[in-house]
């Protein structure tokens, strides 16, 4: 009897804690993006949903690259809303976190509010269950209407989100900014690797830091310079192409050196005939933090390093012009700016993305 009374027990208070589940989300009035937004924040191609690569990609380019595209690394959206309280809730197709990347930045969500044109970092409380809830209270700011930016899970793919704001409050969604784009194609790094949460994503560090839109097209384990993927990348309109790839491009017995420089030199070459003015900035690898103590490691960057300079002389001798290089030590990662010796932690994206940003300026200013 008395295993049967706790069962009783325990049924009321479930059924208790979805009325009052069920009561809270009714004080929200909900709002689905993709319903308004053609495009969103990050996006190349309109209509594409929750994705980064557009439908006639498919069957084009590798499946592994189809399938990494469906992650909305890079994405978000902006609204604008006078609601001191800001539900979101969406759902994800795969895992929630890595052993190395914690379900924050794998599946979570990022909000920022501007206050004195400056974005804010906001907090909220979250619940990573069938259905991904965050829960943000916004209420340290002047009253009215104030321009939040929204940015979405780095490795996994996203479907059925809603916005919601307490009934009478104001919420818009608004347009993508129409400004040509800074366009990436890299690696696991370019995609967020490892990044705590997607506002952490180098990506989105130089966004904010530049005030300019970037499209993120890093895939993991699968940034190989591919002709596919270059071909679908001239169909963007930017003001910057970021070439990122050396670290999927590892001397071996495929990617030899006549290989690797074959396709630095090739992309280069085919989005400069698409493109004629616009500059296209090639990278780097960034290096292994336990090169310094494992030769091997080391031999894999300085050797792909020597190609890529290689390559980028070659490509000048040419006379193909506007064409630029970071390298390693302009991105001057710390021993501690790894998570495992490969991928960032935050405060390697940190470096990363300023890296970037300095280097960007610098072209800007000599265009």
């Amino acid at each position: 009897m008395q295993v049967r009374h706790i069962g009783f027990l325990g049924l009321f208070l479930i059924l208790c804690g979805k009325g009052l589940f069920a009561q809270e989300n009714e004080r929200y009035h909900w709002y689905d993006p993709v319903e308004t937004i053609e495009r969103f924040e990050g996006q190349g191609w309109s209509h594409i949903g929750y994705h980064r690569l557009p439908n006639h990609a498919e069957g084009v380019v590798r499946d592994a690259v189809w399938s990494l595209s469906q992650h909305a690394a890079g994405l978000g959206l902006q609204f604008e809303s006078d609601a001191d309280s800001i539900a979101i809730e969406y759902q994800v197709d795969g895992n929630l976190f890595m052993h190395h990347m914690p379900a924050t930045g794998v599946s979570g969500i990022d909000l920022y509010v501007k206050s004195n044109n400056e974005w804010l970092w906001c907090r909220g409380k979250y619940s990573f269950k069938d259905t991904v809830r965050y829960d943000f209270a916004i209420n340290n700011l002047s009253k009215g209407l104030k321009t939040y930016s929204m940015y979405f899970p780095l490795y996994n793919t996203i479907k059925n989100l809603k916005i919601g704001v307490p009934h009478g409050k104001t919420f818009l969604f608004r347009d993508a900014v129409k400004e040509k784009p800074i366009v990436v194609y890299g690696t696991s790094i370019a995609q967020g690797a490892c990044a705590s949460r997607p506002g952490m994503a180098w990506t989105h560090i130089l966004s904010r830091a530049l005030s300019r839109p970037v499209v993120n097209l890093g895939f993991s384990g699968n940034g190989r310079l591919e002709p596919e993927v270059i071909d679908l990348i001239t169909q963007i309109e930017a003001s910057l192409f970021i070439l990122d790839c050396l670290p999927n491009l590892s001397p071996n017995k495929e990617n030899t050196k006549k290989e690797v420089q074959n396709r630095l030199r090739s992309s280069v070459r085919n989005l400069r005939a698409k493109h004629p003015r616009t500059p296209i900035l090639l990278t780097q690898h960034a290096g292994y933090s336990d090169g310094l103590v494992n030769s091997a490691r080391e031999k894999v960057y300085l050797t792909l390093n020597e190609w890529l300079e290689e390559s980028f002389k070659s490509l000048k001798a040419e006379g193909i012009s506007n064409i630029y290089m970071l390298t390693k030590k302009d991105i001057g990662l710390s021993n501690d700016a790894f998570v495992d010796g490969t991928h960032p932690t935050d405060l390697g994206m940190q470096q990363y993305a300023m890296a970037y940003a300095t280097k960007i300026k610098a072209i800007q200013s000599g265009m």
